[in-house]
């Protein structure tokens, strides 16, 4: 099993800020090496699937794990909680493209 740090994160844009879901990520094994985009459903069903492990790092160094997340209006996405990581969870990430 890989652990994979979340660099960057490309989001849906549509009307509603708040739905401006995460759609896609470049992720990079913690442990160095090359890393890849990939779409959120791929992510998603490696998390479920239990094959890899997803995080966030901020400045310092803290990670917290990145979660399958559906929000209320139905779409299928990731997200770390909100007060995992106050200064850097995947809502402050910048986009990848």
């Amino acid at each position: 099993m890989t652990d994979y740090l979340v660099m960057c994160v490309d989001r849906a844009s549509g009307g509603d800020p708040k739905h401006s879901h995460i759609y896609q990520a470049f992720v990079r094994p913690v442990s160095g090496g090359m890393g890849r985009l990939l779409p959120v459903k791929d992510i998603r069903r490696e998390i479920k699937l239990g094959y890899h492990h997803f995080w966030s790092e901020d400045g310092r160094s803290k990670r917290v794990r990145v979660k399958r997340y559906k929000c209320e209006c139905g779409f299928k996405t990731i997200r770390t909680k909100p007060d995992d990581i106050q200064d850097d969870n995947l809502s402050l990430k910048g986009p990848c493209t």
